[in-house]
């Protein structure tokens, strides 16, 4: 017998997995690291490109801007991250993790790879590398000229004025 959450949507069910493994993780993270998911997700991502604008954060980090600049401003006051104004433009700001930044990261590291394991922990080693290569098939695709063109018919199909 099919279970039901097999016969919902794919993009539905892969929302579905990814929020119920992140509130999962967010008490472990907060307890271990002292941050939630997301919270660690923004510092990883300053850590990595450090002197990212926050219009640039906000793109990567794939959240609302109001709740990237609410996680940005934890962040400063637990001294995790600074910014900086930028140069150029006084009116944008870039942002650098600090040390105590970057040893938060790390902690966060070890434990994300860990929860990871768990998360795949029932599939088979060569099936969790598949599923890794069909979801960046997959994420280029959907950022491919191609993709968007295809989804621009349907756009063209609702156009009632067409």
């Amino acid at each position: 017998m099919a279970k039901p959450f097999s016969r919902e949507r794919l993009t539905f069910r892969l929302d579905i997995l990814a929020q119920e493994a992140i509130r999962a993780n967010d008490d472990i993270f907060q307890a271990r690291v002292g941050l939630k998911v997301h919270e660690v997700r923004v510092l990883r991502i300053i850590g990595q490109t450090p002197g990212i604008t926050f219009v640039e954060l906000s793109h990567q980090a794939r959240m609302e801007r109001s709740l990237t600049s609410r996680i940005i401003q934890r962040l400063i006051k637990q001294e995790l991250v600074r910014r900086e104004n930028d140069e150029a433009d006084a009116r944008r700001f870039r942002l650098f993790t600090t040390p105590q930044g970057d040893e938060k990261r790390e902690v966060a590291k070890g434990l994300s790879d860990a929860l990871e394991e768990v998360l795949l922990a029932p599939l088979q080693v060569d099936e969790a590398h598949r599923l890794d290569a069909l979801l960046e098939r997959l994420a280029e695709w959907i950022h491919s000229e191609e993709y968007e063109q295809r989804l621009e018919s349907f756009q063209d199909e609702s156009d009632p004025g067409k």
